[in-house]
This record gives C-alpha cells, sequence and structure tokens, in this order.
C-alpha cells in the first residue's frame, strides 16, 4: 500500500506518521483511519502497536502499557509501507535506546504545552540527515529490533 498524503496539508508535520498508520491498517484489510490521540494506533495477531515516525511524541508511549512499537525513521514517500525501512520494537527497549542515543527531548509546543519528541535527525527539505545522529539511530534500530517491518509483513504480521 502506497502512503497517501493528499488529505493532509503541506504544512502538516504529522502527515507521514499519518498516512503510515493508515496504509499499515489497509494493507491488513483494516479501517483506513488514523486512531483518536491516546489510543492504540494499531492491532494484529492478538498484539497492541503504537506506530511511530520519524521524530514524532513519545508522551503517549511513556504513559502506555502498549507493548510494542512499529517505527520508521524516514518516511520514503511513494514507497509501499511493506517496503518501507522501519522496525519493529518492544516499548521499553524503543525508548530506551532513544535515551541512551540522547534523542530524547523536552520541548514546548505552540500551545504552550511541554512535550516529550524525539529529537529531530533528518531534514526533509534537502533529504538528508542532520547529522551523525540518524546513523547511530540506524545501526541501533538494526541492532535491537525484534524484526525489520519487511520481515514483519512477511511473516503476515506476525512473530
Amino acid at each position: 500500500m502506497l502512503y497517501s498524503f493528499d488529505s493532509y496539508k503541506v504544512t502538516d508535520c504529522g502527515k507521514w506518521g499519518k498516512a503510515f498508520e493508515r496504509a499499515n491498517k489497509e494493507h491488513f484489510g483494516q479501517a483506513d483511519k488514523v486512531s483518536k490521540q491516546g489510543a492504540v494506533d494499531s492491532r494484529r495477531k492478538g498484539k497492541c502497536f503504537e506506530d511511530k515516525t520519524g521524530a514524532g511524541e513519545l508522551d503517549f508511549l511513556y504513559r502506555s502499557k502498549v507493548k510494542y512499537v512499529k517505527y520508521v525513521p524516514v518516511v520514503a514517500e511513494g514507497v509501499a509501507v511493506c517496503y518501507q525501512e522501519g522496525f519493529i520494537f518492544d516499548r521499553v527497549v524503543f525508548l530506551t535506546m532513544l535515551e541512551e542515543l540522547g534523542l530524547v527531548r523536552s520541548k514546548v509546543s505552540t500551545s504552550g504545552q511541554e512535550k516529550v519528541t524525539i529529537q529531530t535527525f533528518w531534514n526533509h527539505s534537502k533529504n538528508k540527515p542532520h547529522g551523525a545522529k540518524y546513523y547511530k539511530l540506524i545501526d541501533a534500530c538494526y541492532d535491537r529490533c525484534i524484526m525489520t517491518l519487511e520481515e514483519y509483513y512477511e511473516a503476515g504480521g506476525d512473530f
């Protein structure tokens, strides 16, 4: 399933995550919609997942009891969901990895709320990494993931 950005504004910094979540669900024949904030993003074979892309917010993951995370560090527009460079993680392993890499930060949102987020490591307008943290992240993802996203889809969403 290809990502669809048509229904999102160009300025929507969450469009990659929303498109990933929708395409991921559609791939397995589930409803093509984005879950409400604070709800489980997807379920498959009795497992609950938070679907994350890029440098998004982590507040829900820190409070959540969701066990697994599907993570795509950099969404490749126009590439089917099953071919994205992505990973399946245990939630605690994912958060620990980000902390150890120095990629967790607190910031104040435009609405004045303090948020915990993944530090930006990719420049979308230049389509290249901001620095070395991207490469450290990718290496750590391969080292600590349960499986890659491609392996997950090849296994029919089971592990």
